[in-house]
């Protein structure tokens, strides 16, 4: 299990984040310079949180109170960077054996080019490899330090779209038969629906809403989230006018009226739906 409850600022930006993970593969969604791969970095111990705590699996990583503050190396936390980070002056064996410490197994090596499909690239370099290749050494270096969790960057960002779409369902295999929990940062919707669990909405800094997948895509609770899953025709509402419950002719019941000037519309609504003050259409094509 993953808790994290931080506090960082950076200029007029302030970071400020409260969740926990248990399994699964957890997504935060969210536009760019939201503070997503920031709060990954906190995590992994790149970046120092001004104050709170985070816990993994009983083990505490930071703690601001307590004046803890694991080192990145001593974490056991996974991390895939958008541009995958591989050393340049390393081939692809030395590059997954890094992530192995002093003494590198070298069948579990040769495990990793196997089931990540490398054979015959052992000696390449980083700048002969294709951006598939890449995050394909990238992962097996980072299973290679056998983390107890993984932080997934954006990890399609720097893929061409036909490429893109080969890998995910990849990594979607491949999160299938690891078992470790993982935290997702993206910005796209398509991958958060595809391959994650739970989606958790970041707006400038903070957790809107933390709800199963389908759930979010499906109801969104906020004006962000609702942005996010799809709906761009978004308009503010009132309420009008209280109604005693009426029988509609789809047997649904009308309690109330809510008015979006911009669009000249009134719309009947459910009980759930008066306190609403924006209403969003999601167009299907």
């Amino acid at each position: 299990m993953l808790q994290v409850t931080i506090k960082k600022k950076l200029g007029n930006f302030l970071l400020d984040v409260d969740f926990c993970m248990d399994g699964g593969v957890f997504a935060i969604l969210g536009a760019s310079g939201c503070g997503k791969s920031m709060t990954l970095k906190c995590i992994a111990g790149i970046e120092r949180p001004d104050e709170g705590r985070i816990v993994l699996n009983d083990r505490v990583l930071f703690d601001s109170k307590k004046k803890i503050n694991l080192p990145p190396q001593k974490r056991k936390v996974g991390y895939m960077f958008q541009d995958y980070a591989l050393f340049p002056n390393m081939n692809v064996v030395q590059n997954i054996q890094a992530g192995m410490g002093r003494k590198p197994d070298q069948k579990k090596v040769q495990e990793y080019i196997t089931g990540f499909h490398l054979t015959g690239l052992e000696k390449h370099m980083p700048d002969q490899l294709s951006g598939g290749q890449k995050q394909r050494v990238a992962m097996a270096r980072m299973l290679a330090a056998e983390p107890e969790l993984l932080l997934l960057d954006e990890p399609f960002a720097a893929l061409d779209s036909y490429l893109k779409w080969k890998m995910e369902q990849q990594m979607m295999d491949l999160l299938k038969d690891i078992q470790k929990p993982a935290l997702f940062v993206s910005h796209s919707r398509d991958e958060v629906y595809r391959l994650c669990d739970t989606v958790s909405c970041i707006n400038q800094g903070k957790m809107e809403v933390i709800e199963p997948v389908k759930e979010f895509f499906k109801n969104p609770k906020t004006k962000t989230a609702a942005l996010l899953s799809g709906c761009k025709n978004i308009c503010s509402v009132e309420l009008v006018k209280d109604l005693e419950p009426t029988e509609t002719p789809m047997q649904d019941k009308s309690f109330g009226k809510l008015w979006a000037a911009e669009w000249g519309v009134a719309f009947d609504v459910s009980k759930e739906a008066l306190t609403a003050r924006t209403v969003g259409i999601r167009l299907i094509i």
